[in-house]
């Protein structure tokens, strides 16, 4: 514990006078997905090209070794996670149902990590090494906020690749108004009729009742079996949390207010584009009607879509004059159109910078979102889950999107949807002005987030962020008690002034009677 405090405040003074490189960070960067990881993993190289020693405890691992960079795997991380969801299945379930699955996510990825080497093997780094900061991924695995006092309780600060998610919200105190901020999962814009502010206020205060009383206290006691009874438990550890930066930018949001501790970095992974493989270049500087991008995403894979779904996309593909690139998993794609090319990773900030490139058939994720923005490339949406929904409304809303129904594709809805964006100009257009507004900040989002990163670094964390709305409880926070004591002093005023009338006119009404009879 000494040793960690003297290496902090020599750390302190170093980042005080500019130089920040000796700084050790641990990055709690567990969710089981590619798109968290290639979003994190933005962030945690540019820190470790800074000079920083950064470990991450991860599911992926980086393909060469990386200076300053150690990463501690999870080893059977997707396999577990995939046994247990099936993300093609989301489109199907209710918003209530998707809360339950994504927190049953939360608890199931959760349990596996703990029980894998990795965690076993950070652990036992505790016992001979120190860290200045914990970055926390809040992307359902708070049952590792264990780790923080394991390892001498360093500053926390959080990160999240999804455009401010509740959970994010309530652990800096960051209150979302249900009445204008749509819950993360729900399709609704900043105008909302009354049915709608009632569905908003149900669903929101669902999720946070979910979290409080079910999905918290299963993180608490995966992490008590794990670390033991005498370490502070996820749900003490993340209200000493400094700030939260989410993967989220007014320009592509709607306004709404942001306490200090919510630090946006929308679109951390967007940059200019690297060159192409040949053959990809090759394709699509060949496509002299312009091309059509298809990418489900990192999770939601394209060969595991149904059939019928699988047949309206190929069947409209074919009738096109513009070249297909598709993201397709598999080796082979049964009754591939001749102006269709499948690879099975894409180099997508890459492929949507080419100028050719005329609409991104997405998913409408976060990081395929920001990515299209940047890029400033139109979007036809087929959401399945989560924050899809509403991002994509948005874009729809803004005249940058059009969206599909997941449920019921047809040859005819994917060609209408496709042949809209291709022959309306005013969609690239629209979507190239929302690029310029987005690109134009003081800083880029990597340089937003490696500025705060090192902001914590310098002030031993940031509890001078803290909002007070996490002190009180929640009647006290939506005003109930004040509320509930005016309306008893009108209630009582109100008695008062009846009880007095009617006396007064009692007594007038009884002098009136006693005159007129003399």
């Amino acid at each position: 514990m000494r040793r960690a405090t003297v290496w902090s405040s020599a750390v302190l003074v170093l980042c005080l006078a500019g130089l920040c490189e000796p700084a050790r960070i641990l990055c709690l960067m567990s969710t089981v997905s590619h798109s968290h990881h290639i979003f994190n993993r933005a962030l945690t190289l540019e820190l470790a090209k800074r000079g920083h020693q950064v470990t991450v405890l991860t599911p992926d691992r980086e393909k060469k070794p990386v200076p300053n960079l150690r990463e501690i795997l999870i080893e059977g991380a997707y396999e577990a996670a995939h046994e247990d969801l099936g993300y093609e299945t989301f489109a199907e379930m209710s918003e209530m149902d998707m809360v339950g699955e994504i927190f049953g996510w939360g608890v199931t990825t959760c349990r596996h990590t703990l029980k894998s080497k990795g965690a076993r093997h950070l652990l036992e780094l505790a016992k001979k090494e120190a860290f200045d900061l914990v970055i926390n991924e809040y992307g359902l695995q708070e049952c590792l906020l264990g780790f923080v006092s394991k390892f001498g309780n360093p500053p926390v600060i959080g990160i999240a690749a999804y455009p401010s998610p509740p959970w994010a919200n309530e652990v800096v105190g960051n209150f979302q108004n249900p009445s204008y901020v749509n819950t993360y999962i729900l399709p609704l814009t900043d105008h909302m009729t009354f049915t709608q502010r009632m569905q908003n206020f149900l669903l929101d205060n669902y999720a946070s009742l979910y979290r409080r009383f079910l999905y918290m206290p299963q993180q608490d006691e995966l992490s008590r079996k794990f670390f033991g009874d005498s370490t502070p438990l996820p749900s003490e550890v993340e209200k000493n949390v400094s700030f939260v930066m989410v993967n989220t930018h007014f320009s592509t949001d709607y306004p709404k207010p942001l306490v200090p501790a919510i630090i946006e970095i929308g679109g951390l992974q967007a940059k200019p584009a690297q060159p192409l493989p040949k053959d990809l270049k090759e394709f699509l500087d060949s496509a002299e009607e312009g091309a059509i991008f298809m990418s489900l995403g990192t999770n939601i894979r394209s060969d595991k879509l149904g059939e019928a779904s699988r047949r309206a996309f190929l069947e409209a593909f074919q009738e096109l004059p513009q070249k297909v690139l598709w993201k397709w998993e598999s080796d082979s794609l049964p009754n591939q159109p001749s102006n269709v090319k499948i690879i099975k990773w894409a180099p997508q900030n890459d492929i949507l910078a080419h100028p050719n490139v005329k609409v991104f058939i997405s998913h409408g994720g976060m990081l395929s979102t920001m990515e299209a923005v940047y890029h400033g490339v139109p979007i036809v949406g087929v959401p399945f889950m989560a924050d899809q929904y509403p991002n994509l409304r948005r874009n729809v809303a803004r005249g940058t999107a059009v969206e599909l129904d997941t449920l019921r594709l047809t040859k005819e809805s994917v060609l209408e949807a496709l042949n809209k964006v291709l022959n309306d100009p005013s969609y690239e257009q629209r979507m190239k002005r929302l690029s310029a507004i987005y690109r134009d900040r003081p800083q880029t989002a990597l340089e937003t987030a490696v500025w705060w990163t090192e902001y914590a670094l310098r002030h031993q964390g940031a509890p001078h962020l803290r909002c007070a709305s996490l002190d009180l409880h929640w009647f006290q926070r939506w005003l109930l008690d004040v509320i509930a004591v005016v309306l008893l002093a009108a209630a009582a005023a109100s008695s008062a002034l009846y009880l007095l009338l009617r006396k007064v006119l009692s007594a007038l009404f009884q002098e009136g009677g006693k005159l007129k009879r003399s």
